[in-house]
């Protein structure tokens, strides 16, 4: 005899048509990632690796490579837009990164801010998403240390000359924070994507006042230049 559970999903996956959000194919009830899918985007997470070709004097570390199915899931997060997807990001990555053995309890975990018209165009800021999941199921501190202090255009809009100069004093520190609570910290910046490294540049800049131990980024992704031979 099936549960009542089984039975009332089995109900809805007959009127309701359930397709996984990237490859399509058709999912049971509630389901936005396939199980071919998630495994793999497990397969596309590794350990933080340390990037070498983006600007600022701080490091950056990702998760991922920024490939083809890799950016379908931000993308669709982004602009679909879809919190679950973003959420079972999250867990992934902390999972199969290895996020305990990589942050430690100490640490201060610090999501790129979005700026309020465009938190209320998307209802969520897919980097406070994944900063929350990551503190908690590594056991560290979570803070909205910086708040968006300018609309902008998005940086994937720009053109390579705009993207230097477009969030210029677009991040300040939040004005509720206790500065002194920092001090001596270890901060990491958490985005979904870095690929010249200018929006977490400009999202840190504020930071530096705090007295920080180390301020360091990781991102989900990162988008390697391609050099020519």
């Amino acid at each position: 005899m099936i549960s009542f559970k089984e039975f009332l999903k089995h109900f809805l996956s007959i009127f309701f048509t359930y397709r996984c959000h990237v490859c399509k194919n058709s999912c049971d009830f509630g389901v936005v990632l396939c199980g071919d899918c998630k495994e793999k985007l497990r397969k596309a997470v590794h350990k933080p690796e340390l990037v070498q070709d983006t600007i600022g004097n701080f490091n950056i570390y990702t998760m991922s490579s920024y490939d083809d199915f890799t950016s379908d899931i931000v993308k669709i997060i982004k602009y679909r837009p879809s919190k679950r997807l973003a959420k079972i990001l999250a867990e992934i990555c902390a999972e199969k990164a290895d996020l305990k053995n990589f942050l430690q309890a100490d640490d201060v975990i610090i999501p790129v801010p979005m700026h309020e018209k465009r938190l209320e165009e998307r209802g969520f800021n897919q980097a406070w998403v994944l900063a929350e999941i990551y503190a908690e199921r590594v056991g560290c501190h979570f803070s909205p240390a910086i708040v968006r202090s300018r609309f902008t255009k998005p940086q994937a809009s720009c053109s390579e000359s705009e993207r230097t100069t477009n969030l210029d004093n677009a991040f300040c520190l939040n004005p509720d924070i206790i500065k002194t609570a920092f001090k001596g910290k270890r901060l990491i910046v958490v985005d979904d994507v870095a690929t010249t490294g200018t929006t977490l540049q400009k999202s840190i800049e504020p930071l530096k006042e705090l007295e920080a131990r180390e301020i360091i980024a990781l991102v989900v992704s990162h988008s390697y230049k391609k050099y020519r031979a």
